[in-house]
């Protein structure tokens, strides 16, 4: 459920995707944006940069091409950073949402 510009996460809340319609629009989005770029660290980039808009220096490194995408602010829609915001205070909502991503964020080789 939204609350103003963030979403309301409660302390005992368990995340649950079909409660979060514009998170899964915005997975789209994403997927569809990098299913071209190398798939190295892809799944962590994207995911740590959404959680904490940070980058180890060996991802950079090895997939540059995203990393300079995911960073110039035109990839994502702001839907998947508000949620992790907003479930800063509840860890196992936060785990099962960041366990979600990566599966939904996951683009095998070839």
């Amino acid at each position: 459920m939204m609350h103003h510009n963030g979403y309301t996460v409660g302390p005992s809340d368990q995340f649950d995707p079909a409660n979060y319609s514009l998170i899964n629009d915005e997975i789209q989005i994403i997927n569809e944006k990098t299913h071209t770029f190398r798939p190295y660290f892809k799944v962590e980039i994207l995911i740590s940069f959404l959680k904490n808009h940070c980058l180890q220096t060996n991802w950079i490194y090895n997939n540059h091409n995203l990393t300079d995408f995911v960073t110039s602010g035109t990839l994502f829609t702001g839907q998947i950073e508000s949620l992790f915001e907003s479930s800063r205070y509840n860890k196992s909502f936060r785990d099962q949402f960041e366990k979600y991503l990566k599966k939904r964020l996951f683009t095998p080789l070839g």
